[in-house]
């Protein structure tokens, strides 16, 4: 699950600028760091906050703290400004928009790595507002949720050489449906276990998305493991998990690979991606 931090990183997908600002006492006593961090839209003519405050400070302490700098109601990281000078537009072309016409929205998206309850997420809300600031707050729980939600509902197996005809565009397809899924482009990062993240998938997944074509076929190695592994969880489980997508292969082949898997209702890639997603995330999210 990713922390709280790792949302904060993250997110927006808007260009953003940011700063460290020390939280101190009135003695000078450092307490720790806040992370500001200003986000640019351009195409609304606006600008909004994004802060994180780690588990060792307060939140409502750093919160009121922070609606009482100016610069913070400016939507600023300096006094003199963001420290950047950021320019939208094409570098040969004289119509150029910049970050100092953006209009501060009074959003702000507060990120804490606490634990708060419903009545102390309220609190902070109930203060910003009453300095003009609509706040968003984010703490542990709702990265629990937010976690929760973005757990994928179908494991994708394939063979990588199908990726960029047809299965890069199918999970792509299937996430903008609210349907999540374990595709490896999405999922596997740098010292990954290949073989734990798989089983792990496989297992954990409600479906498995196959995607059978000529080369998943002649695959005797991961392809043919993934399938003989999601195989035996249907035995076991007495369930229906493979989702078959045809690829440029007939009854012939796949009775060949597997006659039991020739018997599964399928869908053939002919139908294009759009429409082979859309009937997928309808069977992964109807939870039967």
């Amino acid at each position: 699950m990713a922390t709280i931090r790792e949302y904060y990183d993250t997110d927006p997908v808007d260009l953003t600028v940011h700063a460290d600002w020390q939280f101190a006492t009135k003695e000078g006593t450092v307490l720790g760091e806040i992370r500001a961090k200003v986000a640019y839209d351009f195409d609304a003519n606006a600008k909004f906050w994004y802060m994180f405050v780690p588990d060792q400070l307060d939140a409502r302490e750093a919160l009121a703290v922070l609606l009482g700098m100016p610069i913070v109601d400016a939507c600023m990281l300096k006094d003199e400004g963001d420290g950047v000078e950021v320019l939208m537009g094409h570098s040969d072309y004289s119509e150029r928009q910049s970050a100092s016409t953006l209009m501060f929205t009074k959003r702000m998206h507060f990120y804490t790595d606490s634990e708060l309850s419903v009545d102390q997420r309220r609190e902070l809300v109930a203060l910003a507002k009453s300095k003009g600031i609509y706040l968003c707050v984010k703490d542990r729980e709702y990265a629990r949720k937010r976690a929760e939600s973005e757990s994928p509902l179908a494991f994708i197996s394939h063979d990588s050489r199908d990726k960029d005809e047809l299965v890069r565009e199918l999970a792509h397809s299937l996430v903008k449906l609210m349907c999540p899924v374990w595709y490896d482009e999405f999922t596997l990062k740098v010292g990954d276990s290949l073989r734990q993240s798989i089983e792990t998938g496989l297992k954990e997944a409600r479906k498995c998305v196959l995607v059978l074509s000529p080369s998943f076929l002649g695959n005797k190695g991961w392809g043919r493991a993934e399938f003989d592994s999601v195989f035996t969880r249907e035995i076991l489980e007495q369930s229906n998990v493979i989702l078959p997508v045809w690829h440029n292969v007939g009854v012939k082949e796949i009775y060949e690979y597997s006659p039991r898997l020739a018997d599964k209702v399928g869908l053939s890639s002919a139908l294009g991606v759009q429409e082979v997603a859309r009937r997928l995330a309808g069977t992964i999210k109807s939870k039967t």
